[in-house]
């Protein structure tokens, strides 16, 4: 079992995931699982009369929701991992469409060499490759971005699909943009297998040193676990011009607050939320009664989903905390931050792009699937009209697995130096 590798793969859709398996399993020697085809399978069973070729996308979120509820959140990875054969227990495998922090758990208690690719893909780029499925079925970008809504899982639902958090969850990211060089399948297939041979390599057990933009995100992955915000942790790092750390930071309330859940006895944004909900009588859909309409806010009538409706914004404009990009700032004190880098765990909100631009920033590295649609309008005018700001995906990887694949490189290193003076020494 050693010597197994075992691979998830998880991403927004749209991203590539799939293709990333078709390389793994052609390329490689993988053995691919689907739980996506777990789930289909059990919802035509229990759907009678409808496949899942006519279902809709939400339908199938619905379902996988029911499930996970009514079981537990692994329950699909649970069940893709009783089709492995006894005779393919021992090889190496990848499982796609891992859309719960629970599936991701669950396989890294299962197998000790387990590890999770995560493909990132610019929301635009998905809408181009999936929009013709869509289109099949009388839907438009509308239904797709409520599709990823739910996906992203922004009423953090528990049993829901995080991929947010999934991707936060990865080994390793990978980026998966279109390519305007990059124009056929068959291209496309082979710059995703390019950019594969890395993490396949490091996961082999074969050695390299990090690089500065993994070491950089792996110090702002490590202040984000300072924070005590119970919704998210982020971090952040600013580096200047030449690679020196200058501050680090990480999202959390301002002196003399304590984390909200001592200061407030629960996310402040919570109570607002159920502030506004404990005083809403009836549905503002249909009208109906709601009697006491509970987390996760849908009307039990209409099954319409009322917090979207009626909390604007998610309630992050009641939000107590700094954000992490706003500590970093303010830790710098003084220091002219012109020409330097950020690297940050999320995608800055558009209040902290502002203080980005304004301060001059040129590098933003960051790890997010679902990026704040204003922010990146907001980056991308600014360079219309003269700015330097380059915003990167990271990819490479992620702090998770940074000490457990590049601690391999320094042993080695520190034995090879060793053996190397015990020639030299030898008479």
């Amino acid at each position: 079992m050693s010597e197994q590798i075992v691979i998830g793969v998880t991403g927004s859709f749209g991203s590539g995931c799939t293709t990333v398996v078709e390389i793994l399993e052609t390329n490689y020697g993988f053995k691919g699982f689907s739980l996506s085809t777990t789930l289909r399978q059990m919802y035509e069973e229990k759907k009678t009369g409808k496949s899942t070729d006519q279902a809709l996308r939400s339908e199938l979120q619905d379902f996988g929701n029911d499930m996970r509820k009514e079981y537990h959140h692994h329950f699909f990875a649970e069940k893709t991992l009783e089709k492995v054969s006894k005779k393919s227990k021992n090889d190496c495998l990848v499982f796609d469409s891992i859309r719960n922090v629970g599936e991701i758990a669950f396989f890294r208690q299962v197998f000790p060499n387990f590890y999770l690719i995560a493909v990132d893909c610019a929301e635009a780029d998905r809408w181009e490759r999936v929009k013709g499925k869509y289109a099949d079925k009388g839907l438009t970008y509308a239904n797709f971005r409520n599709d990823d809504r739910r996906d992203k899982n922004e009423e953090g639902i528990a049993y829901g699909q995080q991929v947010a958090l999934c991707v936060d969850e990865a080994d390793y990211l990978i980026r998966n943009d279109n390519d305007p060089m990059v124009t056929t399948e068959t291209a496309f297939k082979r710059r995703l297998h390019y950019k594969l041979t890395d993490p396949i390599s490091l996961f082999r057990g074969n050695v390299r040193p990090p690089n500065i933009e993994e070491t950089h995100m792996s110090i702002a992955y490590s202040a984000s676990l300072m924070s005590q915000c119970i919704k998210r942790q982020v971090g952040a790092v600013i580096v200047d011009k030449n690679g020196i750390v200058l501050s680090i930071g990480y999202n959390e309330n301002p002196r003399p607050l304590k984390p909200c859940y001592l200061q407030f006895g629960d996310c402040y944004r919570e109570i607002h939320i159920e502030n506004i909900m404990g005083n809403l009588n009836n549905c503002p859909y249909c009208n109906k009664n709601l009697d006491g309409l509970k987390y996760p806010y849908i009307c039990p009538h209409c099954k319409r989903d009322v917090y979207r409706e009626l909390v604007q914004d998610r309630a992050i404009s009641r939000c107590t905390a700094l954000h992490a990009e706003e500590k970093v700032i303010i830790n710098t004190g003084s220091t002219d931050l012109k020409g330097c880098t950020l690297y940050v765990t999320t995608f800055p909100c558009f209040n902290c792009a502002q203080k980005i631009l304004e301060l001059g920033i040129e590098r933003v590295y960051y790890v997010e699937s679902y990026p704040d649609i204003d922010s990146v309008k907001l980056f991308d005018t600014a360079n219309r009209l003269g700015s330097r700001i380059t915003i990167q995906k990271f990819e490479g990887v992620k702090a998770r697995a940074y000490f457990k694949i590049f601690d391999t490189w320094r042993r080695k290193k520190e034995l090879e130096i060793l053996e190397s003076r015990h020639e030299l020494n030898r008479p």
